[in-house]
């Protein structure tokens, strides 16, 4: 068996998805620093608690990456804590001896009244784990004094994720969108120019390159339903709450169509190389590289989706390919053609081309 294949692919896909990984999560990751610091800060003044450690906690849980809320995430937070805090305190007031029987009791009630009040899975969890930190330390050292913590971490979190770094969700979705175009280019790229080579085993690497373009098809779907959250549950999301309604609906209906056509592009290309023993007709090869390029193109612009009909920064020229000039190709080469029209079609739908 040979091992080098699958961690070539595990290389090449963690090359692909962790660079954007990073990028949608690096916002997330300085506000959480920094409202680390100021959470801290505002506690000690506040409240005058020396080591303010669940302000902290709470401002990190209240700004996790991958959140598709941050101010539902925070009223969760509060309704756990709180829930978990009042039940610590009324079980107190049983007797000392029996801690185990009181600590298993907590958690039962917190974690079933968490997930009865708050259907949110960080309610239930807060809940449980405010109850045991309360009967482990004891009231006077986890009880007010914890909640208090906790609305300045949760006040924090939320004027970060709000006001201060709140996130730009059509400028994630581009980012994520240009990265999904790019490697669709590349893909379609070394599909032709295996296809060119007739190489086989070229072929069969290309197409696998180009089917971890679902990875960035996944990662731009994921900003798409955090740009839907955006619209609201954040201040900036209800003020472009029009756009961001244009731009994910646009992303919806014809992202996935794109992935799919140049799938079926780069399939045909290679059963009509194997099956004709000869490289694709020049014809193909031009249209072919000039789609992969206006991938390429559209990837390198500052707005893949046209927000408005007359917008020049998401457009493409016209085909360089003359419908008459494919009229007379076998019928293999003329499925081929038929997928890289539809491509075309799907790609010029994206963007809101005037042509599509």
């Amino acid at each position: 068996m040979n091992w080098s294949t699958p961690f070539t692919l595990a290389w090449r896909r963690a090359r692909a998805t962790l660079p954007s990984r990073a990028r949608l999560a690096l916002r997330d990751a300085i506000a959480a620093a920094l409202a680390c610091m100021l959470a801290w800060v505002i506690a000690q003044q506040l409240w005058g608690h020396p080591k303010p450690a669940f302000a902290v906690v709470t401002a990190v849980i209240c700004l996790a990456p991958g959140l598709p809320s941050h101010l539902k995430q925070a009223r969760s937070l509060l309704i756990g804590c709180t829930l978990g805090i009042v039940i610590g305190d009324l079980l107190w007031q049983l007797p000392e001896q029996h801690l185990l029987l009181r600590m298993s009791l907590g958690a039962f009630l917190s974690i079933l009244l968490g997930a009865i009040v708050g259907p949110a899975p960080v309610v239930p969890i807060q809940a449980g784990v405010s109850v045991i930190l309360v009967l482990v330390l004891g009231p006077s050292m986890a009880g007010s004094s914890r909640l208090l913590d906790v609305l300045v971490g949760a006040a924090v979190g939320l004027i970060f994720s709000q006001v201060l770094l709140s996130s730009n969700p059509i400028k994630d979705m581009g980012l994520a969108a240009s990265i999904f175009l790019k490697q669709l280019a590349n893909g379609l790229e070394l599909i032709l120019n295996a296809c060119q080579q007739q190489k086989a085993d070229a072929a069969e690497t290309a197409l696998g390159q180009l089917s971890l373009a679902h990875e960035s098809l996944a990662a731009l779907r994921a900003a798409v339903g955090q740009a839907h959250s955006s619209r609201r549950w954040t201040l900036r999301g209800r003020l472009n709450a029009q756009r961001l309604a244009f731009v994910t609906r646009r992303y919806d209906r014809h992202a996935v169509r794109v992935y799919a056509t140049a799938l079926l592009l780069a399939e045909s290309l290679n059963r009509a190389t194997s099956h004709m023993q000869v490289p694709p007709p020049p014809v193909l090869t031009q249209y072919c590289r000039w789609l992969s390029n206006a991938c390429l193109d559209l990837a390198n612009q500052p707005t893949v989706v046209a927000l408005k009909a007359d917008d020049p920064l998401a457009t493409m020229d016209a085909c360089p390919v003359p419908p008459t000039s494919t009229e007379a190709l076998p019928p293999e080469w003329l499925l081929v053609h038929e997928n890289a029209q539809q491509l075309e079609s799907a790609l010029r739908a994206l963007i809101g081309s005037r042509d599509a």
